[in-house]
């Protein structure tokens, strides 16, 4: 545990209004070794300690910040065990995780900020009343609180999305203009003013987040109205294509998971037409990067435009359980899951149901 006594010794003694010299006077050493413990370059000996506590009426604890540093492990381990929840799509064990941080440290930003995502995570949509009456309440409160751009960043957006969930659009434009312009971010301002190698990896980083944000709006576009079946279909084929040229050489990654949702809701605008055979080809590209997704490890992008970016594996986070090949079981062999119905048609099929065994093989 590291004591991080200068930083207290100090406030406390501009709090009392205390000189250096006053306070070496009282404890009978050289005002020169009271400058030296508030530089941080020694400690006062043991002995010294309940002295220095009493001058000031603090405990020898709230002088080490022994009670502070506790409270930052037992927070980092919360942080910690979290980590691990998300990665593995273990939502209920997370939102219980900070329900009980919450009722320890209810006054912590960091707290605050987890249980209101982790609720958040474990919604449905639309957002269940009591859920995003909590959700709103913290979010709230974290703005109030929290002086963290980050925390603050994750207020307004989760804020903004909980509103939208539940129909009130006028408070979710509300926080939606709290949002910064794309045009200025912090990813695009470190990639313009960063140089070398680092500003490569930073354009580069900004370049794939572009392209996922333009794969999430196109999907948020497709709810606004009624488009037809084959506009659907161009619009998931678009934002396949620029995946694609992004990472040329076929060496997707993370990005897997997008190609296989997308080629997924393709292939589900073919059933609804009784298309059999561009169902079929559509599902086996579904497969093929549901496959891939539930394999991938550690990833170094090779393709020229990302060439300088890393996937870690254990970096990742989910809201669900098993992975990638999971999603799609349930989605084609669960009798209420909503689209199940429109595979009927080819469920007899062999092809179909060796694309079923092959992401049963890998599902977990």
């Amino acid at each position: 545990m590291e004591i991080n006594l200068k930083e207290k010794l100090r406030a406390l003694r501009q709090q009392k209004n205390v000189t250096q010299e006053a306070l070496a006077t009282h404890l009978g050493i050289t005002p020169q070794s009271v400058g030296k413990w508030e530089r941080g370059e020694g400690y006062p000996d043991i002995t010294l300690l309940p002295r220095i506590a009493f001058y000031f009426d603090v405990t020898v604890d709230e002088l080490l910040c022994v009670s502070q540093l506790k409270i930052e492990e037992k927070i980092a381990k919360y942080v910690s065990q979290s980590k691990i929840y998300k990665h593995s799509g273990e939502n209920a064990k997370n939102l219980a995780l900070w329900e009980a941080a919450y009722s320890e440290f209810p006054n912590d930003c960091r707290v605050i900020e987890g249980l209101m995502l982790a609720i958040n995570r474990d919604a449905v949509y639309p957002c269940p009343k009591d859920d995003a009456k909590r959700i709103i309440e913290l979010g709230e409160r974290l703005l109030e609180c929290s002086t963290d751009s980050s925390q603050r960043e994750e207020a307004v957006q989760t804020l903004c999305y909980t509103y939208e969930s539940i129909g009130d659009k006028e408070n979710a434009l509300r926080y939606a203009e709290m949002g910064g312009n794309f045009y200025v971010t912090r990813d695009d301002l470190r990639a313009t003013v960063l140089d070398g190698e680092e500003g490569v990896e930073a354009c580069q980083n900004y370049i794939v987040s572009s392209v996922f944000m333009i794969n999430l709006m196109v999907t948020n576009m497709l709810r606004k109205v009624d488009f037809s079946s084959d506009e659907r279909i161009a619009a998931y084929r678009f934002s396949n294509d620029l995946i694609n040229l992004l990472f040329s050489d076929g060496n997707v990654g993370f990005r897997a998971i997008d190609l296989a949702s997308n080629h997924f809701w393709i292939a589900h605008e073919y059933a609804q037409r009784g298309d059999k055979e561009n169902t079929l080809k559509e599902l086996t590209q579904c497969v093929k990067y549901s496959v891939m997704s539930a394999k991938l490890k550690d990833v170094d992008y090779t393709a020229p435009m990302v060439n300088r970016l890393k996937h870690r594996e254990s970096e990742t986070t989910k809201n669900y359980l098993g992975n990638t090949c999971n999603l799609y079981v349930e989605s084609l062999e669960d009798e209420n899951h909503v689209y199940n119905k429109s595979f009927d048609f080819v469920r007899e099929d062999e092809e179909f149901k060796r694309l079923l065994r092959e992401l049963k093989k890998y599902a977990n």
